[in-house]
């Protein structure tokens, strides 16, 4: 059950006045969507499911256990964001929007562990750690890659123009490429850009980025596939190394 959501800032659809702000009243949505911006989330003996409101865009992440079903715990109700596996059990939950930009880690006991005053498309490591480009719903850019320290403090990449993002993919070296503003970007482990291709476009619909055989990228735009041989090697190992976490999301190719 959804149950009643609210948070600071919704906006609501009256009958007659039109857009009202109603920041701490809780309401209970008439129906919910399933959450279609990430898969369900299965880790070691946890599942994360999550559900958002399709009128208001909040939404809540229940945690199971993977054996018997029963919720071990949910998190409170949100603005929906992007999500991630994190390591056995445990997962990073995004919030973004209604004044939303965080990202928190939660445990296989479904308590939060960790969070940063950040939001983005995410990577995660073979040691954990995890970064990405941000992704915020503003216009002059603000966002930046980050890097998640364990300290709760965020370590900054470079910034970043436009909007519109891939999801990014990286490598086994620790270098994550993705699409952004027209530019096929690559930002290694030291936190350096490295602008690898640049074009005039600035179209909405991007796909995430596949890191195949040989250092090739493929992104779609639109109703185009752009191919790239790029210096990169073959897809990392971490637990999330690209959209959908896995092989079966990100194909790789000989």
């Amino acid at each position: 059950m959804l149950g009643a959501v609210s948070f600071p800032g919704v906006v609501e659809m009256g009958d007659r006045t039109g857009w009202e702000v109603r920041p701490r009243e809780p309401w209970v949505p008439e129906e919910i969507g399933v959450d279609h911006w990430e898969p369900l989330l299965v880790a070691a003996d946890r599942i994360a499911a999550s559900f958002t409101d399709t009128r208001g865009g909040i939404g809540r992440t229940f945690f199971l256990d993977l054996d018997s079903g029963e919720i071990v715990s949910a998190t409170s109700p949100a603005p929906t964001g992007r999500k991630a596996i994190a390591g056995p059990g445990q997962f990073l939950i995004g919030s973004q929007g209604y004044g939303a930009f965080t990202t928190g880690r939660f445990g296989r006991d479904g308590a939060e562990t960790a969070c940063w005053a950040s939001h983005g498309a995410m990577l995660v490591d073979k040691n954990g750690s995890a970064s990405g480009p941000e992704l915020e719903n503003r216009l002059p850019s603000r966002s930046r890659f980050r890097r998640l320290a364990p300290d709760n403090s965020l370590v900054d990449g470079p910034a970043l123009t436009g909007y519109y993002t891939s999801y990014p993919a990286m490598d086994c070296e620790g270098t994550a490429v993705f699409w952004r503003d027209g530019k096929l970007i690559a930002v290694d482990t030291d936190l350096a850009g490295h602008e690898l291709f640049a074009m005039d476009d600035s179209r909405a619909v991007i796909g995430r980025a596949l890191l195949l055989d040989e250092g090739v990228v493929a992104i779609s735009l639109d109703n185009e596939v752009l191919l790239f041989c790029a210096p990169l090697g073959r897809l990392g190992e971490g637990p999330w190394p690209c959209g959908e976490g896995n092989l079966q999301g990100n194909p790789l190719l000989s």
